[in-house]
């Protein structure tokens, strides 16, 4: 591990390897969307922000990165170091990077997760009710990860436009979850929830 962190960089996203990287050496770091075995070979999706690439684990390259992909599950965070290749026959159209996937020179575990309570994918078969109670899994979706994406280059677009502007930036009260304290709250009903309530933010710093 100490090799990926001191020696290592990332070199590529895992949504940005196209055909004219192939040959190339690269550095991943995400976590594992879904791994399968086909018996001599693993295969695994490796996430993050910018998308997927699939990448292969052969035990005839190399045994280290293959005992990796062996024991990763699904969110697992992995580094590796691989080769790019062209997938050939196998291509995949509907990702981004389906013409292509990285051989596994070496691999390490940077950080092992629980199963989670459903899958981090756009097509999931789960209530509202379990998103909302694992938000910070919900929010890595595809779908809602753009969603954000838009949203922060609107809010950079637009505040870029009014400080062009002359216009002035100014704090105002937001409502927050509810945290019983010394302080006396401002509490706000929850419409949908019934016998919940939200909280004006207490703190009168910068909203940490």
């Amino acid at each position: 591990m100490a090799r990926f962190i001191d020696e290592l960089k990332r070199t590529h996203d895992c949504g940005a390897l196209r055909e004219s990287d192939i040959g190339t050496e690269v550095v991943l770091f995400g976590w594992v969307q879904s791994r399968r075995d086909h018996g001599g070979c693993i295969f695994i999706d490796l996430r993050d922000r910018a998308g997927l690439t699939q990448v292969v684990f052969d035990p005839a390259v190399d045994k280290n990165p293959f005992d990796v992909g062996d024991r990763a599950r699904p969110e697992w965070v992995v580094g590796l170091r691989g080769t790019v290749r062209d997938r050939g026959a196998m291509r995949n159209p509907k990702m981004a990077t389906g013409a292509v996937e990285v051989v596994a020179h070496e691999a390490v575990v940077f950080n092992r997760a629980e199963t989670p309570p459903f899958e981090i994918a756009d097509d999931i078969d789960t209530n509202e009710e379990k998103r909302l109670e694992y938000r910070f899994l919900d929010l890595r979706r595809p779908q809602l990860q753009q969603n954000l994406i838009r949203r922060s280059k609107l809010y950079q677009a637009t505040r870029g436009y009014l400080a062009d502007n002359g216009f002035l930036e100014v704090e105002t009260p937001f409502l927050v979850k509810y945290t019983p304290g010394g302080a006396r709250n401002f509490l706000v009903p929850s419409r949908l929830y019934p016998a919940s309530f939200y909280a004006l933010a207490e703190s009168p710093q910068l909203f940490k």
